[in-house]
């Protein structure tokens, strides 16, 4: 947590309300996203209890697995729900012309959005993707088939989720928690209940946190999931699973009753959330973000129909290398990304010396360099007075979201006594010697905030599969034949 962060949680704690940080959001929000409220048992960590799903917030479908036995029906009616979603978006194609590092390609020109209640159920979801995708081969039944697919595409999302800007799936307890900061602790932001009810009080609450103290109720208190919560296991559902064992038909009924009770109020919650996120204007690498999903979406799905094969439980060595580089990667842009566009993040990168943000003492517009030809470059340079913590090593670039194209190299940093001096040298978006551009120039006394520049470094080149060692995934190495040992 940030320095801003942690001083606007106590500001939040002593007003009794959170308080909006954000006022752009960095993730695109589907007109028509699946919400998805799973319910486990305890126990196997994948095994379904039930499960609320929906594109409708007035008609949710809810399905349950029966106390004992076989998942089988729950499994088979999530992956006919999942599937026809996916299909869904799987009708209308756009072309888009080849470039210099890709052949021409036909995209979905969308893609499925599914959201959830918080990070617990993304790892449910997880867990049971993993547990689907690698039901028997030799079993070919058409429920246990639609089981695998539903498998590979829960780890198509819960994979997505773990790219750093992906919006595939999103738990709305994140995606809150980044626009509001509460006066509970991060831990607590996790319960959508009380998150809520500090940003948005209900009618006849006093403040936000006499609202969360009326969520936190034990009497009307009810998870998120996936895990239930003690008091109704032992008080509601061992009963009924009593009865199951005794007169499963009417026991069955009574379970669902008491599920879709039980699951309502968080399934409001959460297009309440909804409807709170989808007010907020989004920016516009979110748009960017989302095409590459759109992506993501496509090649899976050419993946899945020419007979892909699962993926494995746990990734070799060079696979795992390229899924942490991707990461990496996404995290950097996504960084970036959030630091360009919106104020709150700029704020916190200055209190951690990580952004800059001073008045500009002097511009130099008549700096020149010679370039290795000789030929002059003009490379103009302003200094900046700073009371930032600064921690930008000499040789940074930098980025104004004033100027999305000019890049500011750090030349030196001189500390003094009541400030910091940051001398800077624009190295690109100012033009030529005969053809300055003079927009990118801060004049005396101007207040200008920079962040570090994206990065666009090339992509590692990673060996193939018969260049890996055969510890680390490769092929079994050639013993050669018994002539040859002769």
């Amino acid at each position: 947590m940030s320095l801003l962060a942690s001083l606007l949680r106590l500001r939040a704690d002593a007003a009794g309300n959170a308080i909006r940080t954000s006022h752009v959001r960095h993730f695109h929000l589907s007109d028509q996203p699946l919400m998805l409220l799973p319910l486990k048992r305890t126990g196997p960590a994948a095994r379904p209890l039930a499960v609320m799903l929906g594109t409708d917030p007035l008609r949710p479908r809810l399905l349950t697995a029966p106390p004992s036995g076989s998942t089988a029906t729950i499994r088979a009616a999530l992956a006919e729900t999942l599937i026809v979603h996916i299909e869904s978006h799987q009708l209308s194609r756009e072309y888009l012309p080849a470039t210099s590092t890709r052949p021409a390609y036909q995209r979905y020109t969308d893609a499925p959005q599914l959201l959830v209640p918080n990070p617990q159920a993304v790892k449910f979801l997880q867990n049971l993707g993993l547990d689907l995708r690698f039901r028997p081969l030799d079993d070919q039944t058409p429920a246990t088939r639609s089981a695998r697919r539903l498998g590979q595409w829960l780890t198509h999302f819960t994979d997505r989720a773990e790219i750093p800007g992906s919006a595939a799936l999103i738990p709305l307890t994140d995606l809150l928690s980044m626009h509001w900061i509460t006066g509970q602790s991060p831990q607590d932001d996790e319960d959508l209940a009380t998150l809520l009810a500090w940003i948005d009080p209900p009618p006849g609450s006093a403040d936000g946190r006499d609202a969360a103290r009326r969520a936190e109720d034990p009497a009307t208190h009810r998870p998120a999931g996936p895990g239930t919560a003690a008091a109704f296991d032992n008080e509601k559902l061992d009963p009924l699973f009593d009865a199951f064992a005794r007169d499963p038909a009417p026991a069955l009924k009574d379970l669902e009753q008491l599920l879709t009770g039980y699951l309502q109020p968080t399934w409001d919650r959460m297009w309440h959330a909804y409807t709170l996120l989808q007010a907020i204007p989004e920016t516009p690498s979110a748009g960017r973000r989302w095409a590459t999903e759109r992506s993501e979406f496509t090649d899976q799905s050419t993946y899945l129909e020419q007979g892909g094969r699962s993926r494995p439980a746990h990734d070799q060595a060079v696979a795992a290398a390229i899924g942490l580089e991707r990461k990496e990667a996404a995290a950097a842009a996504f960084h970036t990304d959030r630091a360009l566009e919106d104020p709150f993040v700029r704020a916190e990168l200055r209190t951690a010396g990580e952004a800059v943000g001073g008045t500009v003492t002097a511009v130099d517009t008549q700096h020149i360099i010679r370039g290795t030809t000789g030929r002059a470059l003009w490379r103009p340079r302003i200094t900046l007075s700073t009371e930032d913590p600064v921690h930008l090593e000499p040789g940074r670039l930098l980025a104004s979201h004033l100027h999305r194209t000019a890049r500011y190299q750090v030349r030196e940093v001189i500390p003094r006594d009541s400030d910091t001096l940051v001398e800077l040298e624009i190295t690109a978006g100012m033009g030529r010697v005969d053809r300055p551009n003079h927009t990118v120039l801060p004049s005396a006394g101007a207040f200008l905030v920079l962040t570090a520049a994206p990065e666009h470094s090339r992509k590692p080149a990673f060996p193939s599969r018969d260049q890996t060692p055969w510890t680390h995934g490769g092929p079994p190495p050639d013993h050669g034949d018994s002539k040859e040992e002769q």
